[in-house]
């Protein structure tokens, strides 16, 4: 407890003379031989200084000098002083009376005991609140998007946290209540209510400096908003077809928004980092440095892919819904973002390829030849050369015209591709416009082919392929 400020004196620097007063006045305090009507003053016209005097014991002493230097005569300084030494001494040991401590006793028993109760009634409401909040909230859906069981696990996260800051403080201010009873641990009672407003004072002086960057930042964000809104609304009206640019696509809408929105992001977040509280820390620095590292290790791969991705957008090989054949795989494109291509094969199976691996390799898309053009179908078959031609013609366009999904025009036409050493390879080819029909279409065409040449008695060869006959069974067991 702070009395009164001295200076130097004598030789003395002034935090020693301020020991040697403290530990003067503590021990008149702690002596009950000495009343607190013998404290006196007492001239020293030698020294030129006034005494401050318990009966014979010396509590310390006013210079001339000193009261000069703040604007008092000697007398009423060492008036004021005496009267603040009577006042410490009292307070002392009034503070130290039996009265006192046992006073302080029944007040800190009370405290602890009213403590425990707000707890157990804080807890005991807490519970209440959160199955309140359940019962009500448990199977609802909020503005069609957030299910009522996410906002009773948040809400009850939140209520939580301020349950733990409201026992924490409830507890350090009686814990700072029950020391300023007692004089031994006075002087730590502030010691503990700091521990619980020194980092809220920090926090706020730290937020009332950060005020003008929060608004900084706010108005970068509410620009961005702004920005991107009118970008959405210009790409969208491309996309509909209602405004339009010679050589862009209407297909190219929204993933030239999506990069456009990531290039206005950056570059928001670019100028926003300066203002954001603490990034001009070294902390901040190292751990931007760390994520920069850890991006740029992780992430070959799928930089790699989403190169390939932009590169296919705009390339337009496929659309969603197209008949497609990537390398093996055929079927429909039911996906399509910067990593990835998604494909429902005829199988109905879902085949995920990366788009580095369809930037690399071939691709037929068979709806876009629809579009186009009629889709030609093909197959060969291979006939001895004992069949006259015209025939085997004959036979394969009745097989095409007998399918179904294959096109009467343009007239289904066959190619002779090649006269080999036991049979001339023919090549059927039909058109067709459903492609998402090209498998059935193919296994009608085949069963066609195979029933007319049955019928005609013809044979198909095959260098693979060799049938035994009646008069070869009949020459052998000769």
């Amino acid at each position: 407890r702070d009395l009164f400020e001295v200076g130097a004196q004598s030789g003395q620097n002034a935090e020693e003379r301020a020991a040697a007063l403290g530990e003067a006045i503590l021990a008149a305090a702690k002596s009950r031989r000495i009343s607190l009507e013998n404290l006196r003053l007492v001239q020293d016209e030698r020294i030129r200084a006034t005494l401050i005097m318990a009966d014979r014991v010396f509590l310390g002493a006013v210079w001339d000098y000193e009261a000069a230097d703040l604007g008092l005569t000697t007398e009423e300084l060492a008036t004021q002083r005496l009267e603040i030494i009577r006042e410490a001494i009292t307070d002392y040991r009034s503070d130290f009376s039996a009265r006192a401590l046992i006073r302080g006793a029944i007040i800190a028993g009370v405290t602890v005991v009213v403590l425990l109760v707000v707890l157990k009634l804080v807890a005991v409401l807490r519970r209440r609140f959160e199955k309140m909040l359940e019962r009500r909230l448990a199977g609802i859906t909020l503005f069609k998007v957030l299910e009522g069981e996410s906002v009773v696990g948040a809400v009850t996260a939140i209520d939580r946290l301020l349950h733990v800051f409201l026992v924490i403080w409830l507890v350090l201010a009686v814990l700072n209540f029950l020391l300023s009873l007692f004089p031994w641990t006075a002087g730590v009672a502030s010691q503990v209510f700091e521990l619980a407003a020194g980092p809220l004072r920090v926090f706020g002086q730290a937020l009332v400096v950060q005020i003008p960057s929060f608004f900084f930042l706010a108005f970068i964000g509410f620009m961005t908003v702004v920005v991107l809104r009118g970008i959405r609304v210009f790409f969208r009206e491309i996309e509909r077809d209602r405004v339009k640019f010679r050589g862009f696509y209407s297909d190219w809408a929204r993933p030239t928004f999506n990069i456009v929105r990531l290039v206005v992001l950056a570059f928001a977040l670019v100028v926003a980092i300066p203002y954001i509280p603490g990034s001009s820390s070294g902390a901040f620095k190292g751990m931007s440095l760390f994520l920069g590292v850890l991006v740029s290790l992780g992430s070959g791969s799928a930089m790699a892919n989403i190169v390939s991705g932009v590169i296919l957008i705009y390339m337009r090989p496929f659309a969603l819904g197209d008949r497609v054949q990537i390398g093996e795989t055929v079927g429909d494109v039911v996906d399509r973002n910067l990593l990835t291509t998604r494909i429902r094969t005829t199988k109905n199976e879902r085949v995920t390829i990366p788009n580095t691996n369809i930037l690399s390799g071939q691709i037929v898309n068979f709806t876009s030849k629809a579009r186009k053009t009629n889709l030609i179908l093909h197959t060969s078959v291979t006939i001895g050369y004992n069949v006259p031609w015209r025939q085997v013609h004959e036979l394969l366009l009745g097989a095409a015209r007998a399918t179904e999904n294959v096109m009467e025009d343009p007239e289904p036409f066959v190619l002779q591709k090649g006269l080999q050493d036991f049979y001339i390879e023919y090549e059927l080819n039909a058109y067709t416009d459903k492609p998402r029909q090209i498998p059935a279409t193919y296994s009608g065409l085949h069963e066609n082919i195979q029933d007319g040449f049955d019928a005609a008695g013809v044979e198909i060869l095959s260098p693979h392929y060799r049938m035994l006959r009646k008069d070869e069974q009949q020459a052998g067991s000769d």
